[in-house]
């Protein structure tokens, strides 16, 4: 069985929650001996470049690299003309026609059995397939794209900028929804999104959730410091963190003094004026799992987004007790006993209880890693896959 993969960014190296999520399933593909050969094509962009050094060399056998630079910086003039003629601008910066011409040589000359969409921004080159190939396409949907938008617009005060993601959002959704309908299946990364997928599309759907290696319960108890990471050129996780800075810590703060850390890319601009002796901003870290491991709190005050939330997964997997809105809760299907929290006020308090006892941390922290031990398996994930595609 041959399969090719085409994706919007690079897996390599893993700098954000999509990002892990296309490179442990490019390890499950891998595990299927069924799949012989593996082609992946990578749309290498300004803000997720690829390189063949970033490889690493579990990688480098039975699947093979390919890849093309397009631009999708936003450009004034042409988000114009899209949202005048009614096309979706977020989808069509992915569209470059010698990556078309590169695919299109590729999907002729190899015959593929299959090939897997990772997100939805990848489609924009379903058309060119369709073509000439009835070969069967499937999307890994990593979230439902237009209700990020959707939850942005809703919490956006700029009336102006509202009224654009307005726009933005209607032919967004009416492309998504299209989409959907010309392929013959989808792999949906959360439960609840799988539901929401099927109330507006006909076409097969299955769960298949983002597998976590199995690891030992690390977390520091000892430590009450809160921390998040997250790529800062993805909006949500911008408007989670200004939202907490502004709004909540500083309550949690006069109850219990106690240290935020903050990681991720692309953030300087965006914690210049908000660092201070108990907010530490640290940029981009090669290690996640050091800088989770090194912290006992893991906050998500998400409040817009769709799928799940890959570094929910990750500090689970550790043992950190995680502080969760109920946005970054959707699709994890945790059990009734873990805490989610819907208003600024349950938020805070249930900072300043984790903050100020060692216990709840503990006792939290288990439960989150016994969650993902029994339900994010690696073997299990690749038998619900192996059965989905072969």
């Amino acid at each position: 069985m041959k399969t090719l993969v085409i994706t919007n960014k690079s897996p390599f190296p893993v700098i954000d929650g999509g990002c892990f999520a296309m490179n442990v399933f490019l390890k499950n593909l891998k595990a299927i001996s069924e799949i012989k050969k593996i082609d992946y094509f990578i749309l290498s962009t300004h803000k997720h470049s690829f390189s063949e050094e970033s490889i690493p060399s579990e990688f480098r056998e039975k699947v093979n690299f390919y890849s093309i630079e397009i631009d999708t910086k936003l450009h004034l003039i042409s988000a114009l003309q899209q949202l005048i003629e009614g096309k979706s601008y977020n989808l069509s910066r992915f569209f470059n026609k010698k990556a078309a011409q590169q695919i299109e040589s590729l999907v002729q000359e190899n015959k593929y059995d299959s090939i897997i969409f990772e997100s939805l921004f990848s489609l924009v080159y379903l058309e060119t397939i369709r073509k000439f190939s009835k070969v069967k396409c499937i999307l890994r949907a990593h979230n439902i794209e237009y209700e990020i938008w959707e939850d942005l617009q809703l919490n956006e005060r700029n009336p102006l900028k509202k009224w654009y993601l307005k726009q933005l959002i209607k032919t967004l959704k009416k492309e998504e929804i299209t989409f959907y309908s010309k392929l013959d299946l989808i792999l949906s990364l959360s439960c609840d999104d799988i539901k929401k997928i099927e109330k507006i599309s006909t076409t097969p759907t299955q769960f298949i959730p983002v597998s976590i290696d199995k690891t030992t319960c690390k977390a520091d108890y000892t430590s009450n410091s809160l921390c998040f990471i997250g790529s800062f050129n993805w909006e949500p996780n911008i408007e989670a963190m200004n939202w907490f800075l502004k709004d909540l810590y500083p309550i949690i703060n006069q109850s219990i003094q106690v240290n935020v850390e903050i990681a991720g890319k692309d953030g300087s601009i965006i914690f210049k004026n908000k660092v201070s002796s108990t907010v530490n901003y640290k940029g981009f870290i090669e290690s996640s799992s050091q800088f989770l491991k090194s912290n006992g709190i893991f906050i998500a005050p998400m409040k817009s987004g769709s799928g799940v939330k890959i570094k929910v997964l990750e500090a689970m997997s550790y043992g950190l007790p995680c502080v969760l809105t109920y946005k970054s809760a959707e699709g994890l299907n945790l059990p009734n006993t873990y805490p989610i929290y819907y208003s600024n006020q349950d938020f805070i308090n249930g900072c300043i209880e984790l903050a100020s006892n060692m216990e709840k941390r503990k006792q939290l922290g288990q439960l989150g890693f016994e969650f993902i031990q029994a339900n994010f398996g690696f073997e299990s994930v690749v038998d619900k896959l192996k059965k989905s595609i072969i």
